[in-house]
């Protein structure tokens, strides 16, 4: 049997060190939780949920801005080397992040690269223009 907290945990991206991270909870509480031993507390499953909402608004929105670029064009998305890089985004974690990049690969119709934050095309066109300034 998967349970609801074990769903949400999926859905999110999140490993069980980082949902012990982002939920302030022991690493062993999540592994209980995630197999049903133990009973979640519906604040939990609640914070799981505010999670995931995050990431699908964050998808929708980054689906919005490339909408808005000519099709054909290969999208990157960078994503995050390390949790407090990710922390510095927005997300509690690299997991998070890149639950949020999936779903934008998925749904946006085009063809996505995932590169390491950094070194996107659009990351090198800032770094060029700067230095010419």
């Amino acid at each position: 049997m998967i349970t609801a907290f074990a769903l949400l945990l999926d859905r999110c991206g999140l490993s069980q060190r980082e949902a012990a991270d982002f939920l302030g909870v022991r690493p062993d509480t999540v592994k209980s939780w995630a197999s049903g031993r133990n009973p979640v507390k519906d604040g939990i499953l609640a914070e799981l949920r505010a999670l995931y909402r995050l990431i699908e608004k964050g998808a929708d929105q980054a689906l919005d801005v490339i909408a808005r670029h000519p099709g054909g064009v290969v999208i990157e998305l960078g994503i995050a080397s390390d949790d407090h890089e990710a922390q510095s985004l927005g997300w509690p974690c690299v997991g998070a992040h890149a639950a949020m990049l999936g779903q934008i690969a998925a749904r946006c119709g085009r063809s996505v690269h995932v590169v390491p934050r950094g070194s996107t095309v659009a990351t090198a066109a800032a770094i060029a223009s700067h230095q010419a300034d």
